[in-house]
């Protein structure tokens, strides 16, 4: 069997197709531009960290309900307002909207990631609670509505934290994946 260019090479017997196929295959993804594949791999990373800190929100929002919103404490109330922001990062990523993206790594900066910081030393015994019905006057609670045991604080701050972090560094490298003029002057 020979091909369109001649006979086949000496050597071969035709059965390496598939890493000719593979070469091909990475050869066609190479001709998408930069920006397209950054885009989708931090546009998905940082879905998932929205919707990790939507579910959260919504966990905290069922908990304080149920045991009445005076047993929040500040640094609860300070992350539950960052939830807004998850809509504006969602829907900068489904509108590739850069401004909206940005009002969401601006409220994660500002809110949430202190907000969970400060949980965390909070826990450790290292800050101070600040409970809610304290600072408003109002009367101490029956039930607070800290879990049990410590150990699940310290696993929901520090996920909370990893995933903040995570998705302000996707935003990082989408805005600077979507700003193709100054990667243009990075290399002149």
């Amino acid at each position: 069997m020979s091909s369109k260019a001649g006979p086949r090479a000496e050597g071969t017997d035709g059965s390496d197709w598939k890493h000719r196929e593979k070469r091909e295959r990475v050869k066609a993804a190479s001709n998408v531009a930069y920006q397209y594949v950054v885009s989708v791999k931090y546009k998905n990373a940082m879905k998932r960290t929205i919707f990790y800190h939507a579910l959260l929100g919504v966990a905290l929002l069922v908990t304080a309900v149920q045991c009445g919103l005076n047993t929040l404490t500040s640094w609860q109330v300070m992350w539950f307002l960052g939830i807004p922001g998850c809509i504006f990062g969602f829907r900068g990523i489904v509108k590739n909207n850069i401004t909206m993206i940005t009002i969401y790594q601006i409220l994660l900066a500002s809110l949430s990631v202190p907000a969970v910081v400060w949980g965390v030393c909070a826990t450790f015994g290292v800050a101070p609670h600040y409970p809610v019905y304290y600072l408003l006057g109002l009367e101490k609670p029956k039930m607070l509505m800290m879990p049990a045991s410590t150990k699940v604080i310290y696993f929901l701050g520090g996920t909370t934290f990893m995933s903040h972090i995570c998705s302000l560094v996707a935003i990082n490298k989408l805005t600077e994946a979507w700003n193709v003029t100054s990667r243009k002057s990075k290399r002149q």
